[in-house]
């Protein structure tokens, strides 16, 4: 091994330190000098033999050298081809060096050997094999630019980080993929840094998202890098249809597909025998325009064509502006937020229930195929976090209804404190993250791997459906690879399904022309939804009928390429100092809340939510209000000779009772 030192010269070698070392191997300079000269006598040989001094036929000649140049044409295509991932210079020179030496030979071989003749074999190969090593030396400077991805992959990864070895890259479903072992005391981890990631895109021109860094779980040395040289999922696959009408929920559903083509599977229930948990909760996250609404009508019409589901959908925001015929082809469908809150808390006793009738014959879990099962439930709660301010329904059914064979959905626009509790948050049982603000906010709901590994929906709304996926039953290695639901067509989704239900005598055939079927908690004695009594049969076929009320905290959704405005909310001024790397005792948190309280009272405010004390949750951090939630703190004022609040007639909403002295606010609160 050759060592050479040099000291810098210029901005770019001190940059890189004091000294630059150059390794290399001395064999590759001494074989195309070495190379020459066999050739040389290689044609020697041949010349007494095949050429001219054997006195061959005009026939012998033709096929000899024929045979030669055919021979000549491999050798110097071959050449040409396994440098195509080198620079130009090396390539033009290995060239060079390969034409010379079949020239000379077929010169030689054929015209006999002369003094002018060697000499100037001689010289050419002389020189070029002097402009074949000059370029080897000086191709490892690191300024030199690398053409492709292959073969060269691990020395650009070694100009950022310490690679010490690469495998051979593969092309697989569209993307290139290579084995990587970092020197020893080095981690994997390291490659997967936004800025060295970066830098990789950009010597390789692939967009920043096409590169990941997958670390291999038994070792922090070796991993798995992947290149995707195109955005694969620019434009959306068409909706294939449903996946399996009249199967089981047990059977994968067909939500989207990976940056490689292949399906997503989604899986509802667990399977004690495949090692896969049931998911339980599934968080859906995805600002308004994302795509979050056509995922959610998608996955309700896929479990509604399921013969052992039955569906429910929340939405108690906007629900009427869902198409009639879908909401008429829901087991149960609610557009009431109070309705929907109620659906929620009748639904923890409905767990209890589920569970009586699953192990009252044996089973511990719900089981496909069981008659004696109840049917798998799949709640879908659009714009959940109106549901999730009283988080203590939410905590309870998280906990419980995993092996009951319910499915809870929750979609929601923002990952915030206020809009996520951390309680809430940690017993999701996968989730799915559509366009976001940024990495930073898609890390609320997926796991460190898969963001170290190169995950970044930032995407906002710019490419609606667009998603990246943490669910039991695939790949860990695959939450990192981005995906997309297919092209939205709303139509064809619920026409398909309507189609379906119509054939096997569920819902009427004309069923686009039945109006919308109010908010329901039960069923008539026939198995099918029950009707509100103040539903109005022509309320949807009314010109004159007033559009439903738009939420100022949740404004419909815009146009996916034009940005969105997040509306501003008002929250309670504290004025409080800052508290850095501080535990709170429950004392002084609920000392905080107290003044905030009286402060906005002071200020104005008659009423507050759980959501208007997130600047709280700021100071303290999401692990200070552990155990005591905000939603139990602010009940808590309720009670006791002198309540704070009162409960007002909507849920999550409180009343200030006026009278209240205003505490002094202490670090020190007893």
């Amino acid at each position: 091994m050759a060592r050479q030192t040099r000291r810098p010269t210029g901005g770019l070698d001190a940059a890189r330190g004091a000294a630059y070392t150059v390794q290399g191997n001395p064999l590759p300079y001494l074989v195309p000098p070495a190379a020459a000269i066999a050739n040389l006598v290689f044609a020697g040989v041949l010349s007494r033999m095949w050429g001219a001094y054997a006195d061959p036929s005009v026939w012998q000649v033709a096929w000899r050298s024929g045979l030669i140049l055919v021979c000549s044409a491999v050798i110097v295509w071959g050449t040409w081809g396994v440098g195509r991932a080198r620079k130009l210079e090396l390539r033009v020179a290995s060239m060079l060096m390969s034409a010379c030496s079949c020239a000379g030979l077929f010169v030689l071989t054929f015209r006999g050997f002369s003094f002018d003749a060697v000499v100037v074999y001689l010289l050419v190969m002389a020189t070029t094999s002097v402009l074949l090593a000059v370029t080897k030396l000086l191709r490892g400077d690191g300024t030199d630019p690398r053409a492709s991805v292959f073969g060269e992959l691990g020395e650009k990864v070694r100009e950022l980080q310490e690679v010490g070895k690469t495998g051979r890259p593969k092309q697989i479903d569209g993307r290139i993929v290579t084995h990587a072992e970092m020197e020893p005391g080095s981690d994997f981890g390291a490659l997967a840094k936004p800025e060295v990631r970066t830098a990789i895109a950009s010597a390789l021109d692939v967009p920043v998202g096409g590169v990941r860094m997958i670390r291999d779980r038994n070792t922090p040395r070796t991993g798995r890098m992947e290149v995707s040289p195109v955005d694969m999922l620019e434009h959306p696959p068409a909706w294939p249809g449903l996946s399996a009408p009249g199967g089981s929920i047990a059977e994968p559903i067909r939500i989207a597909v990976y940056q490689t083509g292949s399906v997503i599977p989604l899986i509802l229930p667990g399977d004690s025998r495949e090692g896969r948990n049931a998911i339980g909760v599934l968080l859906l996250l995805g600002q308004s325009g994302s795509g979050k609404t056509e995922l959610q009508l998608t996955l309700a019409a896929e479990a509604r064509s399921r013969r052992d589901a039955e569906v429910v959908y929340i939405d108690g925001r906007k629900g009427l502006q869902l198409p009639v015929q879908f909401r008429n082809a829901m087991h149960v469908f609610i557009h009431d937020a109070a309705e929907g809150e109620r659906y929620l808390d009748n639904l923890v006793t409905e767990v209890a229930k589920r569970a009586a009738q699953i192990g009252g014959h044996g089973h511990e879990q719900w089981t496909a195929g069981c008659t004696k099962c109840p049917k798998f439930r799949v709640v879908i709660v659009d714009e959940a976090s109106k549901f999730i301010e009283a988080e203590d329904t939410l905590v309870e059914l998280a906990e419980s209804i995993r092996s009951v064979g319910l499915l809870l959905l929750l979609g929601i626009q923002r990952a915030t404190g206020d809009r996520l509790p951390t309680s809430v948050r940690t017993t999701i049982g996968a989730a799915i993250c559509m366009g976001v603000k940024d990495a930073g906010e898609g890390a609320r709901v997926l796991s460190e791997e898969t963001i170290e590994a190169g995950a970044d929906p930032g995407w906002k709304n710019r490419k609606p459906g667009a998603l990246y996926a943490e669910l039991p039953g695939t790949d860990p290695d695959d939450w990192s690879l981005p995906g997309r639901t297919y092209k939205p067509d709303r139509d064809a989704v619920i026409g398909e399904l309507v189609s379906y239900l119509a054939s096997i005598g569920e819902v009427s055939a004309t069923a686009t022309v039945i109006p919308a079927t109010a908010a329901v908690t039960g069923g008539g004695d026939d198995g099918q939804p029950a009707e509100r009594d103040d539903d109005d049969p022509d309320a949807d076929n009314d010109p004159d009928l007033v559009p439903p009320p738009i939420d100022p905290d949740c404004p419909p959704d815009e146009d996916p390429y034009q940005p969105i405005e997040v509306p501003q909310r008002r929250r309670i001024s504290l004025a409080l100092p800052p508290e850095d790397d501080r535990q709170f005792t429950p004392a002084e948190i609920r000392a905080m809340f107290r003044k905030a309280i009286v402060t906005g009272y002071s200020n104005g405010r008659r009423t507050v939510r759980p959501s208007d004390f997130a600047p709280i949750v700021g100071i303290v951090g999401e692990e200070g209000l552990k155990p005591p939630t905000i939603s139990k703190i602010l009940k808590e004022f309720c009670t006791g000779p002198e309540p704070l609040l009162r409960r007002s007639d909507d849920k999550g909403v409180y009343e200030i009772v006026p009278g209240q002295p205003e505490p002094a606010y202490a670090g020190t609160a007893a």
